[in-house]
């Protein structure tokens, strides 16, 4: 069963610092949002880059197996942090996507860490999940108003 290890308090400061480590990178209406688990012996946590209008939503995940690795839970979490840090600050400077929507693994720091991520334009998939929904709507009244077939008595 996971539960959450990162607290708000510790997910705002995290945020606060990277604003700051990341002033000149960031855009100004975007915000970066920290999260993470613990579930059996996987750590992961998760960065989410947004803007404002909803035209961008980068969240990648990284997970560790803290057991195979043998790391206590706070040096996941560090090593984590540092990998993304570092992941993140390439991606600032150049908005190429550093990893793909599968799980794959990177050796970092002499440990095995598993990154996934996907770029999301929110406002584009909405439009898109509305077209489907009308079609869908569209199509189920023109299969109602079609003459039914008497069935074999």
């Amino acid at each position: 069963m996971a539960h959450s290890i990162i607290s708000e308090f510790e997910a705002r400061r995290v945020e606060r610092f990277l604003r700051e480590l990341y002033a000149g990178k960031l855009r100004r209406d975007e915000s970066l949002g920290v999260s993470g688990t613990l579930d059996g012996q996987w750590l992961s946590i998760r960065w989410e880059l947004r803007n404002a209008l909803a035209t961008l939503d980068y969240g990648v995940d990284a997970r560790v197996d803290v057991k195979l690795n043998k790391l206590r839970e706070r040096e996941a979490v560090d090593l984590l942090y540092d990998l993304l840090g570092a992941q993140f600050d390439e991606f600032l400077q150049t908005r190429d996507p550093f990893t793909g929507s599968n799980f794959e693994m990177v050796e970092f720091a002499g440990k095995q860490v598993w990154l996934r991520g996907q770029i999301v334009n929110q406002d584009a998939e909405a439009r898109g999940s509305a077209i489907l929904d009308d079609d869908a709507v569209q199509r189920s009244r023109e299969l109602a108003a079609e003459p039914s077939e008497p069935e074999d008595a």
